[in-house]
């Protein structure tokens, strides 16, 4: 099983795979950048738990898988990227796997796009269309668009 680029039942290093998806919201930017740069906001639809410690590193779960990451970017109302930690002793910092989060409202219908890249080992397209389906149904449902 997968969970963002970490294969639970085989620990071998993997290729990297670049996942791209829109979703389409009838809310703000303003109104969605709370649910993708707070921990509230995180916790109410895309992690089971997350906490930020003293040297400002994210802590998530999700089924009782803990990961860390850092938000290596941020723009107010517009985008933020997490970069996570490697699992395992082979420290691989030249490409980290993340999740980028970009929100580009549409001023005419007030529309605004939500852009999710999730760069991982994860390769399995299906499941990966399944995954973020969900994660953003939960988040429609949050903010009613």
């Amino acid at each position: 099983m997968y969970l963002f680029g970490i294969n639970k039942t085989n620990k071998t290093k993997m290729s990297k795979y670049k996942f791209t998806k829109d979703y389409e919201f009838k809310a703000s930017a303003k109104n969605l950048y709370h649910y993708i740069s707070t921990v509230n906001g995180l916790s109410d639809w895309f992690v089971d738990k997350v906490w930020v410690d003293e040297a400002h590193v994210f802590h998530f779960e999700w089924q009782g898988e803990p990961l860390k990451a850092i938000l290596k970017m941020h723009r107010l109302n517009a985008f933020v990227k997490f970069e996570f930690f490697p699992k395992t002793d082979d420290l691989e910092t030249t490409n980290p796997n993340y999740v980028d989060f970009h929100l580009e409202p549409d001023e005419l219908t007030g529309v605004t796009y939500f852009k999710i890249t999730d760069f991982s080992e994860m390769n399995d397209l299906e499941e990966l269309n399944e995954m973020w389906d969900n994660f953003m149904n939960t988040l429609k449902e949050k903010v009613g668009g």
